[in-house]
């Protein structure tokens, strides 16, 4: 049983857009990251769309075509992948409950922000440029 996960589509997006960086810019297909992140292709393209429509990547066609970043690995941090597929993050409805005026519900108000303000740092500060080196050897 997980406790705390991320959906597919989230951790299909670190992986993809880490694999794209560090193909540097010869690109990398679709079939490929599908291969490596043994993801069905027709996932991996929805999610590659969401990350095209945030501007992260581009596409090109063609015998030499395949998925890049738009601006350098440096510049997009995990938190722009994550908000491409989730919508922008609202900092202040961190964590919402139906129960929120219950006297118990403070102590869970309190770890789900303690917890929820640290995968935010994360992803605040980790670069996809941090995950090169680690899909640099899945390449």
């Amino acid at each position: 049983m997980k406790i705390l996960a991320l959906s597919e589509a989230n951790i299909l997006s670190f992986h993809s857009i880490a694999l794209i960086a560090a193909a540097g810019e010869n690109g990398i297909n679709a079939q490929k990251i599908s291969t490596l992140t043994n993801c069905s292709r027709n996932h991996l393209f929805k999610v590659l769309e969401s990350l095209v429509r945030a501007d992260l990547i581009y596409s090109t066609r063609g015998p030499h075509g395949g998925y890049f970043l738009n601006k350098p690995a440096e510049t997009i941090f995990l938190l722009d992948v994550f908000e491409a597929l989730n919508g922008k993050v609202d900092e202040d409805a961190i964590c919402i409950g139906r129960n929120r005026n219950e006297k118990s519900f403070i102590f869970f108000e309190q770890l789900c922000e303690k917890l929820t303000t640290k995968f935010l740092t994360y992803l605040k500060n980790t670069k996809i440029s941090d995950l090169e080196d680690h899909a640099e050897k899945i390449l």
